[in-house]
């Protein structure tokens, strides 16, 4: 069979059914567009081979026409991103014209295998959802507006495009309901949330069925079967109730969105209504390229320019031979990359290659293997496509280990493998949820946790580690701050609670007038019912931070109320989940859990280390550990406010979770640990905690050994002399919030414009990434070779002796003498 690429008919040949170079389709010979004896249908051309499963080969090629190459002009000729976002246009679009054809082709074979074609679509918006964590002019600079699906702000708190689409989407299934008074829904902003939320004391009917008397008295009213919220529009307090939801971690997750709209495209494409389905998206495109992005898509339809699909293969169920063999050749290429292989270079890998490449290897196993029982033919385009990238960034960086010192060459090496590595990990998630292999969550949570009885895990006996499992319940939400709502919402309401200083900053907003306690020894934490706390506290607005023991807390609390019931959560974040620390606190609770005096929750982000930087899934996990005998109220009220979880994301952190992947991950964060206390190191040799001379930097007091953040703060001098005040006890706390997010926009962010550091809202991925803390700058450190830490210090010192030269009137010392 001869390798040939997608085979075009008509006057316009520049169509491709993706826009990448390893999607080469195989057929015995060009077929001419007669040869396809087409069936006419609203006087186009089209043929449509009845879909059967992958291994039953089709008989004949598919012709669809498309005119997406007309179309996507109308973007391109208005907007500047139009080239970032080509590639998910394109791709869309391909896929929603063969469902089109698939659809008026063969009606029963695509309702057949339509919750196929719906995870197809779904993976597509996922794949064009922008990196939300990123701010605009970073993710522009990095080539990361695949798609303008975002539509304002960024972090968790960011109305993205996905789940506006969503609340859309919604919203036209409630007016269906509704009937004739579906008018009322003008009256309510629609809100898809993971659960029920009250806002200012004010908590939500809840709806078993859309009622139209229910609607016009609800002021909220929850819909349980929709899992949205809606809130009257006479409410001044929308703004507030937007920003809440984001901080709680409420919103519907993104794969969660983009399920809802791949749902109802796939009714719309069932019914004809190509056109229907496109609009769907419309809310979910704002800002400058909104507009041309819809007229877009609008025009899509299923001619004129015509496309050849590969004989043999459904390309939305399997991937060619040819396409398979690519893959396998190229996944080979990335995976046995021994220097002995390459003659000249010599040198190994830097370790943000070697651990990407060997966690995609633990996650992808034998590539053929991974693609069984099939694989989209877009699907595995897009692996190639991220695989080559890789193979290329292998050779790139043995060339630079040996010919070159260019830091910005080698930090933006890092960004584009980054990129890479997330399609790659995005295709993984896809394709076990695809094939249905994942591996459940509790069960990789509970095999890293314990080990298992061939390797207990390091400090438990196997009948520890037995005793503890039968108490063992694993709970997930869409986010870690709704898993902690959710535990409160299963406690009493009339309850004492506490949280350990420097914790998550937005934790205490959870709970009313918890009591801050600076030690783990505070006299009043015995008498508490729930208490919050964190091993590696990570709040970088604080000026001091320290670490907490939790087996001194859980001494602590005992020795002085033995007798007392309370619930203690951990927040191991910052922690792997088999590391040390944690074995010896499950230790420590162990007989008071089977006492049933103590409730444990170990709490977990996922969005931190625990995807081992990819960014992809928004979850939170935790162990809750309780005797069912004493606390069975609890756990029933636990599983009443369980939150719906997608599959997807839970199948996918399950097998970063898996044993396969543990040594990976414990490189992955000790890696950042060592980045972290070098990159202090260097700082405090020159801007150490209380210095206040020639220089408008100082590092804040962190005494955390194993911490993941650095803080910077202007120093008071500095402060006082650019506000003119006498000393800095004159500075009110909001002239340093003022003067430092000032610089941090200004002078800060600018001088890192050429490598790939950004600023992020959240931490623990590939690259460094900064963030304003108010009246402090957080410096959260990735997997970067020793030298780009050497450049990020000389940068800040040198800003800070320039800074600091300014506002006293001296010469800059950083200066370049002409």
């Amino acid at each position: 069979m001869s390798s040939i690429p997608p085979h075009f008919i008509g006057s316009s040949p520049s169509l491709s059914f993706r826009y990448t170079s390893s999607l080469a389709y195989s057929m015995e010979e060009p077929v001419a567009a007669d040869e396809c004896d087409p069936v006419v249908e609203g006087g186009l051309g089209i043929s449509h081979p009845s879909l059967v499963p992958a291994s039953q080969p089709l008989m004949v090629p598919e012709v669809l026409h498309s005119n997406i190459e007309e179309a996507f002009r109308v973007v391109q000729n208005a907007t500047e991103r139009a080239k970032a976002f080509k590639d998910w246009f394109h791709g869309f679009a391909n896929i929603l014209c063969l469902l089109g054809s698939r659809a008026r082709g063969n009606p029963e074979d695509f309702q057949r295998f339509s919750l196929r074609y719906q995870k197809l679509l779904k993976a597509e918006m996922i794949r064009g959802q922008l990196q939300a964590t990123y701010a605009r002019e970073d993710s522009d600079r990095l080539g990361r507006s695949s798609s303008p699906l975002v539509r304002e702000g960024y972090g968790r708190a960011v109305r993205t495009g996905l789940w506006m689409a969503a609340a859309g989407v919604r919203a036209e299934q409630l007016r269906t309901l509704l009937k004739e008074a579906g008018a009322l829904l003008e009256n309510f902003e629609i809100f898809p949330v993971s659960r029920p939320f009250e806002f200012n004391g004010i908590r939500p009917d809840h709806i078993c069925s859309v009622e139209e008397a229910a609607l016009r008295v609800a002021e909220m009213a929850y819909i349980a079967p929709l899992r949205v919220q809606l809130i009257h529009k006479s409410n001044t307090h929308l703004d507030q109730i937007q920003a809440q939801l984001g901080r709680r971690g409420l919103r519907a997750p993104p794969s969660e969105c983009a399920d809802i709209c791949a749902e109802s495209m796939m009714r719309k494409i069932d019914a004809g209504d190509i056109q229907g389905a496109l609009k769907l998206l419309n809310k979910a495109f704002d800002g400058e390229p909104a507009e041309a992005v819809k007229a877009g898509l609008a025009k899509i339809e299923l001619s004129p320019n015509t496309l050849i699909v590969p004989k043999g293969t459904d390309p939305l169920t399997d991937s060619t031979p040819q396409q398979l063999g690519q893959l396998k050749e190229t996944y080979q290429r990335c995976i046995n990359h021994d220097a002995d292989s390459v003659p000249f270079f010599t040198e190994s890998l830097p370790f943000y290659l070697e651990q990407n490449i060997q966690v995609m290897r633990n996650l992808i196993g034998d590539i053929m293997d991974f693609c069984q029982p099939s694989m989209p033919s877009t699907i595995c385009g897009d692996l190639t496509e991220a695989l080559v990238s890789v193979a290329e960034l292998v050779a790139q960086a043995r060339y630079r280990s040996v010919t070159s010192d260019n830091l910005q060459g080698r930090s933006q090496d890092m960004e584009r493998l980054y990129q890479s590595m997330q399609s790659i990990h995005h295709v993984i998630r896809f394709q076990n949820d695809w094939a249905r292999r994942a591996p459940l969550l509790d069960e990789a949570i509970a095999s890293l946790v314990f080990g298992c009885a061939q390797e207990p895990a390091f400090g438990l006996t196997p009948d520890e580690a037995g005793a503890l499992r039968t108490h063992l319940k694993v709970e997930r939400a869409p986010h870690a701050m709704a898993l902690l709502e959710q535990v409160r919402a299963s406690l009493p309401e009339q309850i004492s609670i506490a949280c350990l200083a420097n914790g998550y900053y937005e934790t205490p907003t959870l709970f009313r007038e918890p009591l801050q306690c600076d030690v783990v020894t505070h006299p009043q934490l015995p008498e508490q019912d729930l208490i919050i706390m964190e091993p590696h506290p990570n709040n970088a607005a604080k000026p001091s931070v320290w670490a907490h023991d939790p087996v001194a807390l859980i001494n602590h609390i005992f020795a002085c109320r033995p007798d007392h019931s309370r619930t203690l959560v951990i927040d191991a974040t910052l922690n792997h989940l088999s590391e040390r620390q944690i074995t010896l606190a499950m230790l420590a609770a162990k007989p008071h859990i089977e006492s049933g005096r103590l409730n444990l929750v170990l709490m977990q982000s996922t969005t931190k280390f625990m995807q081992n930087g990819m960014d992809l899934a928004s979850m939170g996990v935790a162990l809750n550990f309780s005797h069912s005998a004493y606390w069975s109220e609890y756990r029933a009220t636990m599983k009443r406010h369980r939150m719906y979880v997608p599959e997807d994301d839970e199948g996918y952190i399950a097998c970063l979770l898996s044993d396969g992947n543990r040594l990976s991950s414990i490189a992955y964060l000790d890696r950042i640990r060592g980045n972290t206390a070098t990159l202090r190191a260097l700082l405090n040799a020159k801007i150490p905690p209380g210095h206040q001379e020639h220089n408008a930097y100082e590092v804040c007091l962190n005494s955390d050994e194993q911490t993941v953040y650095i803080a910077l703060k202007p120093t008071d001098v500095y402060l006082a002399q650019k506000l003119g005040k006498a000393s800095g006890n004159e500075i009110s706390p909001g002239e340093r919030d003022r003067v430092n997010i000032d610089l941090y926009q200004h002078r800060f962010r600018p001088a890192f414009r050429d490598l790939s550091a950004v600023d992020r809202s959240s931490f623990g991925f590939n690259i460094t990434n900064f963030g304003e803390c108010g009246a402090t700058v957080r410096v959260t450190l990735g997997i970067e070779e020793p030298e780009l830490l050497h450049e990020y210090s000389r940068r800040i010192i040198d800003l800070g002796a320039s800074l600091y030269a300014e506002a006293f009137g001296l010469p800059d010392p950083n200066a370049v003498l002409a």
